[in-house]
């Protein structure tokens, strides 16, 4: 949805529109701004792991927005893929 280069931020469905404000916020601070890479995974099942993972890759750096329980929820599986696959 967005590219960037500093840092990757992963988000579904109200979150998204959240992280594209966030991002463009982040853009525009005059003094450090940060670049900020914006996926939408569409679909949690089959996880688009390419898309995330190159992106990580890249900026070395995630940030998870989403919507579900603390416990038990996407973001801690996201997590888990990147951890194992990326780094």
């Amino acid at each position: 949805l967005r590219e960037g280069t500093d840092v990757t931020l992963v988000a579904t469905s109200n979150m998204v529109h959240e992280a594209l404000k966030a991002a463009g916020r982040l853009a525009a601070r005059k003094e450090q701004p940060v670049s900020v890479e914006v996926i939408d995974p569409r679909t949690l099942w089959p996880l688009d792991e390419a898309t995330i993972l190159d992106s990580v890759q890249r900026t070395s750096r995630l940030v998870i927005a989403h919507e579900a329980p603390r416990r038990g929820g996407w973001g801690g599986e996201l997590l888990s893929v990147v951890k194992e696959k990326a780094f």
